[in-house]
């Protein structure tokens, strides 16, 4: 029998890409909470630390958020988790991290276009001055061997990526091998096991598209089985 208290909504951490800010994912944020999600954007710095540095910042973000928590007391029943690009690497950082595993007992991560594998792109240009430049710490940090490094998520994550492409061999960047999304290939977006979910689009307008955020919010929702 139900004591007429409402569950609370479950919490939505929202994570930006390379060169990107919070302020981009205020409109994901406005629209996760239309399906009932306590969804809010977490802003780091990509160029100027490492994904280790990223993912110990989340900790302390959710944990500000939630409140500081005495030992032994139980973290949050479920944690959900939404990246747009870079941001898949920095969440897997973080679900690496022993105060992770505190802070939820179950988590449910959206990728939208992750460079799970590294971005070729960054291997290409890694010793291209401007691009350096312009990236910052995160020209590193996109580096396949950089990603290899990361734990693949816990067995208590379910997962889904999402991949934009073509839908053809060549994708918005025939310098790109395979179909992708004009930055990230469609195979770089894969884990072990995973496959990711395809859609036609471009890099940038993936975290914005609402086709893309309404799987994402049932996904967050009801889990796998709402894909």
């Amino acid at each position: 029998m139900s004591d007429g208290t409402a569950a609370a909504p479950m919490p939505v951490v929202l994570i930006h890409g390379a060169l990107r800010s919070r302020a981009g994912l205020a409109p994901v944020a406005w629209y996760l909470r239309r399906f009932g999600l306590d969804a809010r954007p977490f802003g780091y710095d990509t160029r100027g630390a490492s994904l280790e540095a990223h993912g110990e910042a989340l900790e302390r973000f959710i944990d500000e958020w939630q409140g500081a928590r005495a030992e032994g007391e139980a973290g949050l029943p479920r944690l959900g988790i939404l990246t747009h690009s870079m941001g898949g690497l920095v969440a897997r950082a973080y679900l690496a991290r022993q105060g992770a595993r505190a802070q939820s007992t179950r988590q449910r991560l959206v990728m939208l276009a992750p460079p799970n594998r590294g971005a070729w792109l960054a291997q290409r240009f890694r010793d291209f001055a401007p691009f350096r430049w312009l990236y910052g710490a995160a020209a590193e940090e996109l580096l396949p061997e950089r990603a290899a490094e990361l734990p693949v998520p816990p067995s208590s994550t379910e997962v889904l990526i999402i991949a934009g492409g073509r839908g053809d061999e060549r994708g918005y960047l025939r310098a790109i091998p395979g179909d992708n999304d004009g930055l990230v290939g469609v195979d770089e977006t894969h884990l072990p096991g995973i496959a990711p979910v395809m859609v036609r689009g471009a890099h940038s307008l993936l975290q914005w598209r609402r086709d893309v955020l309404r799987d994402a919010a049932r996904f967050l929702v009801d889990g796998p089985s709402s894909v």
